[in-house]
């Protein structure tokens, strides 16, 4: 089957002081070089707020038909509160459920989109866990507010719909660290992943198999990417025998 390909591209950088990140809005803008080489429309939002991720969202989802395969790419910080994962807008956070934007919510809202849809979404994104004290509090104002402290990956447990066909990948195991890079270099986790996504003739199970290997020798195996799918037909990036 012939699809369209549609991307939504978010990089997130500008967090402030000692949360900020360098590396994120390269990061998706060379996923989206990769991604428009093989065929994908791709729309970005960088450095993006709660509504401006959100609003992005929203109207990406208004573009989806049936049948259409589907991209959705995060470089930013990231955490999970309550068995959900949320991805981090550049504002503060005083409640995930409020603040940032549930993944959850968002494999929801594309499962409703159409029918027969491939969906892939990557995260290449870090995790604080209020419940394994990785949360520092801080009042402000006379409100108290939970800021992560950033540095672990997002949960790989997420309750995938069940109609479409979904992909989650993540940019390492739950509870692992997910490196970053210097200033002007490509994350750790991107990198690999740019160096095979179009791999001509590749399963997108087989471009995986060898991000993880990369990843795992240049990390020392301290980083290893994980893979939650319930796709039901190959999925090849670029052509296909």
């Amino acid at each position: 089957m012939s699809r369209r390909r549609l991307a939504l591209i978010f990089g997130n950088d500008n967090y402030g002081g000692d949360k900020q990140l360098t590396s994120c809005v390269k990061d998706a803008r060379d996923m989206e070089s990769k991604l428009r080489s093989v065929g994908f429309t791709c729309t970005q939002s960088h450095n993006s707020d709660k509504r401006a991720m959100d609003c992005a969202f929203r109207d990406f989802c208004s573009k989806i038909k049936n049948n259409d395969c589907i991209l959705i790419y995060f470089s930013g910080h990231g955490m999970e509160q309550n068995g959900k994962n949320y991805l981090v807008p550049i504002e503060k956070v005083c409640d995930p459920e409020f603040d940032c934007v549930c993944l959850d919510t968002m494999l929801k809202q594309l499962n409703r989109c159409g029918d027969n849809i491939l969906n892939v979404i990557i995260l290449d994104a870090c995790r604080a866990d209020k419940d394994n004290n990785t949360w520092k509090t801080k009042g402000a104002n006379a409100e108290e507010c939970s800021e992560p402290a950033y540095g672990k990956a997002l949960t790989s447990y997420v309750r995938l719909p069940t109609e479409s066909q979904f992909a989650l990948i993540f940019s390492s195991d739950p509870g692992t660290v997910s490196f970053g890079s210097k200033a002007g270099e490509n994350s750790f986790f991107t990198s690999a992943l740019l160096n095979h996504l179009i791999t001509p003739n590749l399963t997108l199970e087989e471009i995986m198999r060898n991000v993880q290997n990369e990843i795992l020798e240049k990390s020392s195996k301290r980083q290893r990417p994980w893979l939650n799918s319930c796709l039901r037909e190959p999925f090849y990036l670029n052509g296909g025998l």
